[in-house]
């Protein structure tokens, strides 16, 4: 394990993704696992170091440059609003995928969850890569979200050829999931950012949750 401090870790995690490796890096929610999003097979080995259902997507997590985000995404105007509003948090965002954009991230769909994180380190390997993260919380499906380095470790450590630790994460709650890609806006899960911030956001008086994991 390597500490966030450590220097030239930003030069390892990004030559590591290239290579096709992953990683496990601190956001400010729980530790995610994480590959090159353009690299298929890295995406395939996160699933498969998850034990993760391929039915179910992956999110992809942009750095300072959101103009990368019209690559992958189809920023409706609620997507716009809320980013703006919100800038890097613990969100997730789901939005219809970019025609002609193909990865196995998608589970053969043509929505994308989104995410800018609010963490220094993370959105310096984006922006050295050049390109997004295919991201999940580092656990075995079904496992506890780690908000430490080292659950993360010993959950999915055996499977990736970096693991960073930046001490306990802040939130400890998972990203709030907001689907945007259909005619009404909803929650599919209600984790760091409550159902009301969102509503307010979007100009709604109610917004339908199917899930929340706030205590």
């Amino acid at each position: 394990m390597a500490l966030a401090s450590n220097p030239g870790i930003v030069d390892r995690a990004v030559e590591a993704l290239r290579d096709g490796e992953l990683i496990i890096i601190p956001t400010d929610t729980v530790y995610g696992i994480a590959a090159d999003a353009r690299d298929d097979d890295a995406v395939r080995a996160l699933y498969a170091a998850k034990q993760r259902d391929s039915a179910a997507p992956l999110q992809l997590l942009f750095g300072r440059d959101t103009s990368l985000l019209g690559e992958y995404a189809v920023l409706t105007e609620p997507a716009r609003r809320l980013i703006e509003a919100l800038g890097p948090g613990a969100w997730t965002i789901v939005v219809p995928a970019r025609e002609g954009w193909e990865s196995p991230a998608l589970s053969g769909g043509r929505t994308v969850g989104i995410r800018i994180v609010p963490v220094e380190l993370v959105l310096d390997i984006v922006d050295r890569l050049g390109a997004p993260l295919a991201a999940s919380s580092a656990n075995v499906s079904g496992g506890p979200s780690p908000t430490t380095g080292a659950e993360a470790e010993r959950q999915v450590g055996v499977f990736c050829a970096l693991s960073i630790d930046a001490g306990a994460t802040q939130q400890g709650l998972d990203s709030t999931v907001i689907d945007l890609s259909a005619d009404e806006p909803r929650v599919l899960r209600e984790g760091a950012i409550d159902r009301a911030t969102v509503a307010r956001i979007l100009g709604l008086s109610h917004i339908p949750v199917l899930r929340s994991v706030r205590p």
